[in-house]
């Protein structure tokens, strides 16, 4: 059965990592306990400590969108949406080819 890979590209904007680092990691912490969540890496880029890639494994769309209605997602979502343009985010899917 193909996997659902959700590729997410964030970059944060000077002054406010610390503010978002910990929700961002507790996201993904608790993901990996979802049932249909089988990984999820966060990434820092070498180049820039601001800079990160989320590499998410699921089942399929609807273990994605069970992700987005638990409470730690929300909690993240809630503090990217307070925080607006000081964090910029590039979702992209994937499917693993068999």
């Amino acid at each position: 059965m193909a996997k659902l890979v959700n590729v997410v590209h964030v970059t944060v904007a000077e002054g406010y990592l610390d503010q978002l680092k910990g929700p961002m990691m507790e996201n993904a912490r608790r993901s990996v306990e979802e049932t249909g969540c089988h990984q999820f890496d966060v990434m820092v880029s070498d180049d820039d400590d601001h800079t990160f890639m989320f590499y998410e494994v699921y089942d399929d769309e609807a273990a994605l969108a069970s992700h987005r209605e638990t409470a730690h997602f929300k909690a993240y979502w809630d503090l990217l949406a307070e925080l607006g343009d000081k964090v910029q985010r590039t979702p992209q899917l994937y499917w693993v080819v068999d």
